[in-house]
């Protein structure tokens, strides 16, 4: 709910007041094809944070839909380097998916970062954060039409 403002008009003699806080609002796991724009998103649950469990149970469901060889590659976060994690490679292998670490501190060649950082610095507004509905139901829209009304070249 800290919204992004680089700079802001308002009519002379006008005070438009935003409220910031600090508010945990939505959490979202993301699968970005970058060469298809095709995004698919898990929200976690209400006040949860991303852990080595909720991952595991994202990717269990995630590969369920592939329908060809997908290498799912990811950065060095640790839940996704856990025991956990890495006692499922055979069984992700097995249904076709693989697994590619980034290089450690490379936020710049992970594509799903490129994404997030479109989406709170260019396609959300400061409208988008008068409450955290209106935040969510943005962040719900922008996932739903990415690929459509929302979309990166990443060439």
């Amino acid at each position: 709910m800290s919204p992004y403002i680089p700079y802001g008009y308002q009519p002379k003699g006008e005070q438009w007041v935003y409220p910031s806080e600090k508010k945990h609002v939505l959490s979202t796991l993301g699968f970005l094809n970058p060469k298809t724009n095709h995004l698919v998103t898990y929200d976690l649950p209400e006040n949860e944070r991303m852990n080595s469990d909720f991952f595991i149970k994202y990717v269990n469901d995630f590969v369920e839909t592939l329908t060809q060889l997908t290498i799912l590659i990811i950065d060095n976060a640790s839940y996704h380097k856990s025991e956990a994690v890495k006692s499922k490679y055979k069984e992700w292998e097995a249904k076709g998916l693989y697994i590619l670490y980034l290089p450690p501190r490379s936020p710049h060649l992970n594509k799903i970062e490129i994404l997030w950082r479109k989406i709170k610095y260019k396609w959300l507004s400061i409208r988008d954060y008068r409450s955290a509905k209106t935040l969510t139901r943005k962040l719900k829209q922008i996932f739903r039409e990415f690929g459509m009304s929302y979309n990166i070249n990443f060439s």
